[in-house]
């Protein structure tokens, strides 16, 4: 970019937070100083520099500040804005003020959901959601688009069908993760989520996924026999899922895949309980067929909850303990204090901590929030423990 494009440029910008702010200073940037770049211009290109801002300096964007010595080669020491909009004009960019209106007309439609106001308050102010700034509307349109057919979906989608069908191109959903992170987040300013996570919570998915379970009992599936649960685990589509038939000691839901692996070749030895693998974060369906199966345990059986001591180990329980409370069994954490463990892990920075805090209060697990040690580490880094 050249000194009189990054000039121009920066008085922009200058001018866009000044008519923010209301302030009426004058705006001025200048070449006095030898450690200018406009002192490492050989001649021909200080010529050019002079032309290209006297255009400006026609356009009435600007005023330029000339040395009194010098004669007709004179520097040139100083430029002072005097018209934001025509500058603008001069350098054919949209004002911050038409590119929100513009940004604000395409979002429209969702103008009543929690995240888009929050946008359109960061760009009036000038500010960038992750380096996102009003520019980018139409992505956040198209990402909107998305929540809007997934929250009428009755069953997982998988990401490059739905993305083709929408957009005419398989790839581009998978190019929106960081506006379906912003639109669907905690907070505008919440710590970003990895994209499988991001995707999962509302159901969308790479592939078919089955619903995996081990222990005692039976599943209750749509339209066929009751199935009981075979040794070591039994995997059957989420959709199927209508209820469960059996009196277990216990029912905990795992993260990680490995960790459920060895859980179900424990638990096959005296299948006592019930574990279901959410696969990191559970979808709406995986949701639904965890509430039938949730439903139909006996009133008292416990229900617990083990994932990763990390930020999000505890969005997923927070979503779980959703899940569970419209069935009247509390979630319990499983395994989830770091106290149990010793030299496992690292540091949690901050505003980790505050997040793993927070989500497990969302959790309803009050008194571990209030001890959770600020350290991150996974479910398969632990030894196995199931519940007695």
């Amino acid at each position: 970019m050249s000194l009189v494009e990054t000039t121009l440029g920066h008085l922009l910008e200058r001018a866009e937070r000044a008519r923010l702010s209301g302030s009426t200073r004058a705006i001025r940037e200048s070449f006095k100083s030898l450690a200018s770049p406009y002192w490492q211009l050989n001649l021909d290109e200080r010529d050019r520099l002079h032309e290209r801002m006297r255009a400006a300096a026609s356009a009435g964007a600007i005023k330029l500040e000339w040395a009194k010595l010098g004669g007709d080669d004179r520097p040139l020491e100083a430029v002072v804005l005097l018209d934001l909009d025509k500058l603008a004009n001069h350098l054919r960019r949209p004002t911050a003020s038409t590119t929100l209106a513009q940004a604000t007309a395409l979002l429209a439609p969702w103008s009543q959901h929690e995240r888009v106001q929050e946008l359109l308050v960061y760009w009036a102010q000038l500010k960038q959601a992750r380096l996102l700034g009003p520019t980018s509307a139409s992505d956040f349109v198209d990402a909107l688009r998305v929540l809007d057919v997934m929250r009428e979906a009755t069953e997982d989608r998988i990401v490059r069908q739905l993305s083709t069908e929408l957009f005419g191109s398989s790839k581009r959903l998978e190019a929106l993760s960081k506006h379906l992170d912003l639109l669907t987040s905690e907070a505008l300013n919440a710590p970003a989520r990895h994209w499988s996570e991001v995707f999962s919570a509302i159901g969308l998915i790479k592939e078919p996924q089955p619903f995996l379970v081990a222990g005692m009992g039976k599943l209750q599936l749509n339209n066929q026999d009751d199935c009981p649960i075979l040794r070591p685990y039994l995997g059957v589509a989420n959709t199927v899922v209508e209820g469960y038939v059996g009196t277990p000691a216990w029912l905990l839901t795992i993260e990680n895949l490995t960790t459920f692996h060895q859980a179900a070749r424990e638990l096959s030895k005296n299948p006592s309980g019930v574990v279901l693998y959410t696969a990191g974060m559970p979808s709406p369906s995986w949701g639904k067929a965890y509430f039938h199966i949730l439903t139909a345990l006996p009133k008292g059986t416990p229900v617990y909850h083990w994932g990763d001591h990390d930020e999000g180990g505890f969005r997923i329980a927070a979503q779980l303990a959703q899940f569970a409370s419209r069935t009247g069994h509390p979630l319990r954490p499983w395994s989830m204090d770091a106290s149990l463990w010793q030299n496992v892990g690292h540091s949690a920075k901050a505003e980790q901590h505050r997040a793993m805090v927070r989500n497990a209060v969302r959790a309803g697990w009050l008194q571990l929030a209030d001890q959770i040690a600020p350290v991150l580490f996974e479910q398969e880094g632990q030894p196995l423990r199931l519940p007695a």
